[in-house]
C-alpha cells in the first residue's frame, strides 16, 4: 500500500525547491529576461507606407501630367521606430526647376527616400515617374 504524504510535507518540499540556490535562479530570470526584451526589439518588421510626390519647376512653367503623384515605400526597421514614421507625413521633392519644357523621366531609388536612422527602405513602387512640363499660359 502506498501512503500519500500530507499537504504540510509537500508544501515544505516546494519551500525547500524554491529556496534552495535561490540567488542563482533569480540572476537567471534576470538575464532570461534581460535577453528576451533584447531580441524582442531587435525583431525587423515591414511595412508599406504612401509619399507624397512633388515636383518643383520654373516660374513659367507647370506640371501638365505624371504618370504617378504617391510612392509606396517598403521599409523595415523595430517596430517604435517604423510607428514613428509611419505616422509622420511624407514628401519626395523633385527639382525640375533648372529644365526646360518637356518630357522627364524622375528615376525614384532607394537613395532618394530619406528615412530615420535605424530603419531601411526594402522598396520603391513605381521606380520611375514620366514628367510633362509646359509653359504656362500668359494673360
Amino acid at each position: 500500500m502506498r501512503r500519500y504524504s500530507q499537504p504540510q510535507d509537500r508544501l515544505s518540499q516546494i519551500k525547500e525547491m524554491v529556496s534552495d540556490n535561490f540567488s542563482y535562479k533569480l540572476v537567471a530570470l534576470i538575464i532570461s529576461l534581460i535577453l528576451w526584451l533584447s531580441l524582442l526589439n531587435k525583431r525587423e518588421f515591414i511595412t508599406t507606407k504612401e509619399f507624397d510626390v512633388d515636383i518643383m519647376t520654373s516660374e513659367n512653367l507647370v506640371v501638365l501630367g505624371q504618370t504617378s503623384d504617391k510612392l509606396k515605400v517598403k521599409v523595415s526597421g523595430p517596430q517604435p521606430l517604423l510607428k514613428k514614421f509611419v505616422d509622420s507625413p511624407q514628401i519626395v521633392a523633385f527639382d525640375l526647376s533648372d529644365k526646360p519644357k518637356g518630357f522627364y523621366d524622375l528615376d525614384v531609388s532607394t537613395s532618394k527616400i530619406d528615412v530615420p536612422k535605424g530603419l531601411k527602405v526594402v522598396s520603391v513602387r513605381p521606380n520611375t515617374i514620366r514628367v510633362e512640363l509646359i509653359e504656362k499660359n500668359k494673360k
